[in-house]
């Protein structure tokens, strides 16, 4: 098996593991895991769609659809609890999709040596996102961080596990 199929495989997994909890949070979606607070389901969601676009601005040099969300969601941000100035969170999750169907395309248009292509990446960061492959591997990652919490704000909304 070569890395790219590995690639697609987690990207596929990853989705498809996140993507339901998302779906289960529309009407929840500003539960917060824990009673000190933390990243709730419309943050996350908001982040997602932020760093989907970030990852494919890094990879293939095109601008992030996603910039002028960066404020609200980007790294650094924090939640707002009532999420008052959020686009609304089918909008965001429609966003989501689409930009997720598009690094699939992109990745499918691409050989296994593509992915060895390197990019400029800040000093320490190129273990993580020195090439493409890593670049790749980091956004599955991203998202089943992001899944644990999504976990935890579902727990805090009263609901069973998707997966047990």
């Amino acid at each position: 098996m070569q890395t790219k199929e590995l690639l697609v495989t987690a990207l596929h997994q990853s989705y498809g593991l996140v993507m339901p909890l998302l779906e289960d949070l529309r009407s929840a979606s500003l539960v917060a895991p824990t009673t000190q607070g933390g990243n709730h389901a419309h943050w996350i969601l908001g982040h997602l769609v932020v760093s989907e676009g970030q990852f494919r601005a890094m990879m293939r040099g095109i601008p992030n659809p996603a910039e002028s969300l960066q404020p609200l969601f980007g790294g650094g941000s924090t939640p707002d609890p009532a999420g008052t100035d959020y686009p609304a969170y089918e909008e965001l999750l429609t966003h989501l999709v689409r930009l997720r169907q598009e690094t699939m395309a992109w990745l499918d248009s691409l050989g296994e040596s593509d992915l060895d292509r390197s990019q400029v990446v800040p000093p320490g960061f190129e273990p993580f996102f020195g090439t493409w492959r890593l670049c790749l591997l980091m956004q599955a990652m991203h998202w089943m961080n992001h899944r644990g919490q999504l976990a935890d704000c579902r727990r805090s909304a009263g609901r069973e596990p998707l997966l047990a």
